[in-house]
């Protein structure tokens, strides 16, 4: 028996399809859909990140603002975010992450408005996740929860191991898991007898940020795995689950890349779409 492909690259294709009619809908209706993109660092991988954002942005017609500004201090930073939150023009923001050295990220992330805040990560938001309550949601665990509901997979009852507690991956979809009424739990690299708790796993969510980690001893028979990680290794691009040796042993298995990757960007989509209906008080027509 080999896995079923978790194949997240189609889902978002419909997704984007979706999303592509929301946008259509609120330009009919005098809603034009805009993004502000915000880098602050040198990092390289953030210039690729920022582009595809920016590209698919485009792609769906949100209007997209770029702002690229390196070696600034915290204050002129947060000077930065606090105008993009008086732009009227403006439903969503992101600031791309890594922040550079020496800046406190938190007090940067917190001033981004709730109503704005389409990476779903400032305190506000946070608390309404916890508390269940309607708001904008952190991506990647967005895009999961919907990969899942594609394909029919139970949630209910089921229980959950997320390997990797970051507030970015672990702990939103730790608490998206919860609200579904599975029953999940969280590991991570402190955690004894790792392995067997994995094991036991209908559903394992991997997000570690090592490649390869998890292989078949980590995986019950029939399982869902899905691989949240991305490295590069040999020049080959493979996530944090050692896919050919897991395949013949779960039941679903996310491929690498063409898995969570679309899904994530696509759920930030959703989200600044989201927003602008929320903030224009229009209700959305497009099922």
């Amino acid at each position: 028996m080999s896995a079923i492909i978790l194949n997240g690259k189609e889902v978002a294709s419909q997704w984007e399809k979706k999303n592509i009619l929301r946008v259509q809908n609120l330009k009919t209706k005098g809603v034009s859909v805009c993004l502000a993109v915000a880098r602050f660092n040198d990092d390289e991988a953030s210039k690729v990140y920022v582009k595809k954002k920016v590209a698919m942005c485009e792609k769906l017609g949100i209007k997209p603002i770029l702002i690229e500004e390196e070696g600034l201090d915290q204050e002129r930073i947060e000077n930065r975010v606090s105008s993009l939150n008086k732009d009227k023009e403006i439903n969503g923001i992101i600031v791309q992450l890594p922040l550079p050295k020496g800046i406190d990220k938190e007090r940067v992330l917190s001033l981004v408005s709730p109503e704005k805040d389409v990476d779903g990560l400032n305190v506000f938001s946070c608390g309404l996740l916890y508390k269940n309550m309607p708001g904008l949601r952190p991506c990647t665990p967005s895009g999961i929860i919907r990969l899942l509901k594609e394909y029919k997979i139970e949630l209910i009852g089921k229980r959950a191991v997320i390997l990797g507690r970051s507030q970015l991956v672990g702990l939103p979809i730790f608490l998206m898991l919860l609200h579904e009424n599975a029953t999940p739990t969280i590991v991570h690299s402190k955690t004894m007898d790792l392995k067997n708790i994995c094991k036991e796993a209908d559903i394992l969510i991997v997000a570690t940020g090592k490649a390869k980690m998890v292989n078949r001893e980590y995986v019950k028979k029939g399982a869902v795995v899905v691989d949240v990680g991305i490295s590069r290794v040999d020049g080959k691009i493979v996530g944090d689950v050692d896919f050919d040796d897991v395949f013949d042993v779960a039941g679903y298995l996310t491929p690498v890349p063409g898995g969570v990757g679309p899904l994530t960007i696509m759920s930030l989509m959703e989200n600044v779409i989201n927003a602008a209906s929320i903030q224009a008080g229009i209700k959305d027509d497009v099922v």
